[in-house]
């Protein structure tokens, strides 16, 4: 004990150095974090969102007319054809050709509304074709594959086509997704979009799907934030009672 210190001073001053030792070592676990967030935030709004979904990649798909021959056939006849219940039906286009889309009980379904044929699961050629409407100013072609189990950013919990292009004069290699059952472009994929994906999970503290904000890493940071701040609190306070003691002494 230090000369003229009750003890009660005594007691006060080591739990002062405990939650000074505290504070630090929570300030550098937490000060860690809080630049991670500074720096993936930062890099998340360097470039357009629109570039990272590669919106300037794709051509929207073409508006065209429902003028259809008359040997279109009925709808009718189209949702009797079918092995599953249909709960809607809506017209469109698919890579050129008037489709029904049906939504049935077993998911959608688009089939050809001349033929009556089933078009979903759809070809590689149907894919292909799709891609190569939809893309703007790419590379050549690369690579065509079927994917039974897609990857966590085609978007996508069904089969689906992975189209992948070459770089072009001014494009970088891109990944196209389509839905094999819709031949919906589900996704367009490209290093930007992969390295903003990397500092989004590192931003909301989840590695692996980047989709949870409620994750264990979340519910620490924070107990790590709060014990940091109710150091800090009780430092200051500390301090100013101290300070307050001396002027009175």
């Amino acid at each position: 004990m230090f000369p003229g210190w009750g003890e009660g001073a005594y007691r006060d001053m080591k739990l002062f150095r405990l939650m000074g030792q505290i504070h630090l070592w929570l300030g550098i676990a937490f000060g860690v974090q809080v630049m991670l967030w500074l720096i993936s935030g930062l890099i998340m709004v360097i470039i357009p969102i629109e570039e990272i979904r590669g919106e300037h990649l794709r051509h929207d798909p073409a508006e065209l007319v429902l003028d259809w021959a008359d040997e279109a056939l009925p709808l009718a006849t189209i949702i009797a054809a079918q092995d599953s219940e249909v709960t809607s039906a809506r017209t469109g286009w698919l890579a050129g050709a008037p489709v029904w889309r049906l939504e049935t009980t077993d998911g959608p379904l688009m089939v050809d509304a001349v033929s009556g044929e089933t078009l979903s699961p759809i070809s590689e050629a149907v894919a292909l074709d799709i891609a190569q409407t939809r893309q703007r100013g790419l590379g050549e072609l690369a690579s065509i594959d079927w994917l039974t189990d897609p990857p966590r950013e085609a978007g996508l919990a069904i089969p689906a086509w992975r189209v992948e292009f070459a770089a072009g004069e001014t494009t970088p290699p891109t990944t196209f997704y389509i839905n094999s059952q819709t031949g919906e472009l589900r996704a367009v994929r490209t290093t930007a979009w992969r390295v903003y994906d990397f500092f989004w999970g590192v931003h909301i503290m989840d590695w692996s799907s980047r989709e949870n904000f409620n994750s264990w890493w979340i519910k620490v940071t924070s107990i790590i934030a709060l014990l940091f701040g109710l150091a800090g609190v009780y430092l200051t306070v500390y301090r100013l009672w101290m300070m307050g003691r001396r002027r009175r002494a």
